[in-house]
This record gives C-alpha cells, sequence and structure tokens, in this order.
C-alpha cells in the first residue's frame, strides 16, 4: 500500500498531528479533582477521539452523581482554554513531512477532526496547519461525531472523491471506527492509548509513528 494508490488523503488532527492529548488529559484531571473526583489517566484513555459531549457522557455514567454538571464542564473549558492559550502545541514528529508528501504528489487533502471549529481553528494557526488544510470539517458540521462515519463522508464529498479511494489517518478507536465504517482505508498511528483488537481488525496498517508511516507508504 502507498500513498499514490489513493485519490486523496484525509487526517485526524487531535493526537495525530498535533499533540494534545496529554494537555486535554491534565485538563479533565484538574477539573475532576476541582469537583471531588478522580479521573486517571486509563479512564481518561475511553474519552480519546469522542465527541466532548460523548466524553462527558462517559464520565456521567462511569461516576454518576459524584460529577457536579454542569460544575465540572466549566471547569474542564477552564482549564482547556488556559492551557491550550498558554501552552505550546507541538506538532508531532514526521507530521509536516507527511503532509508535504501529500503536497508534493498532488493528492487533495482535508483535515477531519471531532473537536468543536472555534478551538480547532485556533489550534491549526497557532501550529501554522492551518495554511495546509483549506478544506476542515469539524464535529460542529456533521450530525454524529466519531465513531460515527459521518465527518469522514462529508470530507470525501467536499474532496470529490469516492471513500474507497481515500486514505485517512488516525490515532484512536473512535477515528478508526469512523473512518472504516465510511468506506475510507485507515492507517492508525496510536497516541494515547495502544490499539484496541477491534482497530487492528479495521485499520488497514498501524504503524508507531507517523515518520515510520512516511517511509512505509512510500512518501
Amino acid at each position: 500500500m502507498q500513498l499514490t494508490d489513493f485519490a486523496a488523503v484525509i487526517f485526524d488532527m487531535d493526537g495525530l498531528l498535533i499533540d494534545t492529548e496529554t494537555i486535554y488529559c491534565q485538563s479533565w484531571q484538574r477539573a475532576a479533582a476541582d469537583c471531588g473526583f478522580i479521573i486517571t489517566p486509563a479512564f481518561y484513555g475511553q474519552l480519546v477521539g469522542r465527541s466532548r459531549a460523548d466524553a462527558l457522557r462517559i464520565v456521567l455514567d462511569h461516576f454518576g452523581d459524584r460529577v457536579p454538571m454542569p460544575a465540572f464542564q466549566e471547569s474542564v473549558l477552564h482549564y482547556e482554554t488556559v492551557c491550550f492559550s498558554e501552552e505550546t502545541i507541538p506538532i508531532k514528529p514526521g507530521a509536516l513531512e507527511l503532509i508535504r508528501a501529500v503536497e508534493t504528489r498532488g493528492l487533495p487533502k482535508a483535515l477531519a477532526t471531532s473537536t468543536h471549529r472555534p478551538a480547532a481553528t485556533q489550534r491549526l494557526a497557532r501550529t501554522g496547519l492551518d495554511r495546509h488544510f483549506p478544506i476542515t470539517i469539524t464535529g460542529d458540521d456533521v450530525p454524529r461525531p466519531k465513531p460515527s462515519p459521518d465527518i469522514y463522508l462529508m470530507a470525501c464529498e467536499k474532496l470529490g472523491v469516492a471513500p474507497q479511494d481515500a486514505l485517512a489517518f488516525e490515532d484512536s478507536d473512535p477515528g478508526v471506527q469512523a473512518a472504516h465504517a465510511a468506506g475510507v482505508t485507515v492507517v492508525m498511528v496510536p497516541d494515547f492509548k495502544a490499539p484496541s483488537p477491534d482497530a487492528h481488525t479495521r485499520a488497514a496498517r498501524i504503524f508507531p509513528s507517523l515518520l515510520t508511516a512516511l517511509v512505509a507508504l512510500g512518501a
């Protein structure tokens, strides 16, 4: 399997192109501590790749009445705003090289993220990745977030390609499930959480880093 086997490429954002999951985890942990309960890194792994609404529902289902909503939501937003405004948002090793390899080959590309558009726009601008993605689909643009296929179906529509002709890069189980459900070939580069057995089944390839993927896909 090579990049040139496909007519277009779709990238996830958080945890794939930019190193944000550690910041997210710390923000949710601090908010939980303020509200009197504990979110461990292992539990946070269940939230990776999910929309905010889904993540909050998972927290509520697990902790029940110990979660003081909406105080917890407000605290999460506060810590995320502070962290993403003040801290450097690192670009993942190999991300720019892979993006440029796609551009060199003349392949159209899109970004498909469950993150809400204002936050996605801010992070893309702060990392300079915005100039590479004139086509950006966010969680605000579709009725159902990942792991539903909606965001990938919309990305393919915007790119003007059939799903089976597109290649996706994802870091999370929900993202892999979403791309696969849309009929898009998906490559996984795990970030915060190791791939599940289901992800091993759905992903065409799994690589330890974008740099490894870059070499393996002939980029």
